[in-house]
Formats: C-alpha cells, sequence, structure tokens
C-alpha cells in the first residue's frame, strides 16, 4: 500500500492538518482523545481475476475467508462482489481500525449482520457498484477492532453507532454517487458527443 497521511476525525473537527504532514510529533489530537479514521477505495471490477473455482485459486485464497467466498461465489455477479469485500477490506485499512495483515487481507472478515448488510467491528462499512467499478467507505469509531488472527467470525451487528458517525457516513456515501454520477455523465458525453 502506498505511503500514505492519515486524518482522524478529531484533527478534522479540531481544523488539524492530516498526520504525518509536518506536524511535530504530538501534536495530532490529545491523547486521551479517541482516535476516529475514515478510509475510502474505488476499485476497477475487471482488475480482479477470473477464476472457474473461486475456492482453489491463490488469489482468492488469500484475500478471501472461506465464508465470503462461498457467499460471494453464489451472486450473479460473482466478480464484482468479491471485489466490493476487497475494497471494504482496504478501506478498513485505511480508516486504521486495522494495519494491514502481512499474511493478506483474508484475516480481515467482513460479516453480514441480520439484515444482510456488511459490517466489521468498531466499523461503519458501506458498499456500492456500477457495471465497471466497486467502492467502499469504511467509518472507524475509534473502539478496538479484534486482531484478526485472534477474533472469531462475528454473526451480529456491533452496538449503535453514534448519531455522527452516521452522519459522516451518509455524507461520504452522498459523495461516492456524486462521484458515480459525474464520471456516467462524462461517458456519456463521450459516447454520444452533441453535433
Amino acid at each position: 500500500m502506498a505511503k500514505e497521511g492519515r486524518f482522524t476525525f478529531s484533527d478534522l473537527w479540531k481544523r488539524r492538518s492530516p498526520r504525518g504532514a509536518g506536524l511535530p510529533s504530538g501534536a495530532g489530537a490529545g491523547a486521551d482523545a479517541r482516535r476516529q479514521g475514515l478510509g475510502l477505495e474505488i476499485a476497477n471490477i475487471a482488475d480482479i481475476p477470473d477464476a472457474e473455482d473461486y475456492a482453489q485459486e491463490e488469489f482468492y485464497r488469500a484475500n478471501f475467508a472461506p465464508s465470503e467466498i462461498a457467499r460471494c461465489s453464489q451472486e450473479p455477479r460473482a466478480k464484482a462482489a468479491f471485489q466490493k469485500i476487497l475494497a471494504a477490506k482496504r478501506a478498513i485499512v485505511k480508516s486504521g481500525a486495522v494495519s494491514e495483515p502481512a499474511e493478506g487481507l483474508r484475516s480481515i472478515e467482513i460479516g453480514l449482520d441480520g439484515a444482510g448488510q456488511p459490517f466489521y467491528p468498531g466499523c461503519l462499512v458501506s458498499l456500492s457498484e456500477t457495471d465497471t467499478v466497486a467502492a467502499a467507505a469504511c467509518l472507524w469509531d475509534g473502539r478496538q477492532a479484534p486482531e484478526p488472527a485472534k477474533r472469531q467470525a462475528i454473526s451480529q451487528r456491533p452496538g449503535v453507532i453514534p448519531t455522527r458517525a452516521r452522519i459522516l457516513a451518509g455524507i461520504v456515501v452522498l459523495s461516492l454517487l456524486a462521484i458515480f454520477a459525474i464520471i456516467f455523465f462524462n461517458i456519456l458525453q463521450f459516447a454520444f458527443p452533441h453535433r
């Protein structure tokens, strides 16, 4: 993953610069402030490899838990389903909820709540797709997410997410929809130019 600066919501709310961007050490949010983060990932669905049997393909075994492979394989657009889950995992890492595991993203398992919505402990996860692009947004609320190697599969949605986090997640989702609309409009203009 490329070296990136990280914003926390505390930094944003207090109008501070991104961490690691010229601030002296300890100049971020106070030691007692709860850290929060936002991760976004947009990926081309065609970039994910084709496979006849996803469970046997090395790429899928390295990046997805067996339950994720089983779930995504049954989707009508399996590659899109896999790319959305992979985008969610990368967004979780970018949010700061967990560091990228050395053994691959397989150990970060995206669960489903009772309503079939994706979640990860301590995070609000939103997934979206078009015909060509999969996107994910992760809003980490600052609670300690379990270490991927130590946690067990989680089958229930975590505790109530604060209103402020819900509002910010809504803004992120609306922003992603606006980006997709702009891209779609530009494609239409390119494909059907005015004469």
